[in-house]
């Protein structure tokens, strides 16, 4: 069984991105059927920009979380994080 420990600041932060673009993709989901709710646009733009901000200090912090958010100076370095079946996630 994993043992995941969200103290620790790597997997805080991972932690962080993946409830923000959840939300994103729930809000969305949700805007598909409610193209109109002003409310639910608020909560999509403000949860976009949680997520925004949260990938942004994690990329700046660990290197890029996609391969599309990498960078010439970090290119492929993704590579050298544990795998999940090392202890990474």
């Amino acid at each position: 069984m994993t043992n995941f420990d969200f103290g620790t600041s790597r997997e805080a932060m991972l932690r962080q991105v993946d409830e923000a673009g959840f939300a994103v993709v729930d809000a969305n989901l949700y805007l598909d059927t409610h193209p109109c709710d002003a409310a639910a646009i608020d909560y999509y733009n403000q949860m976009a920009q949680a997520y925004r901000s949260a990938a942004d200090a994690f990329e700046a912090q660990f290197g890029p979380l996609t391969a599309s958010a990498n960078n010439d100076t970090a290119y492929w370095s993704w590579v050298n994080d544990p795998w999940p079946w090392e202890g990474g996630c």
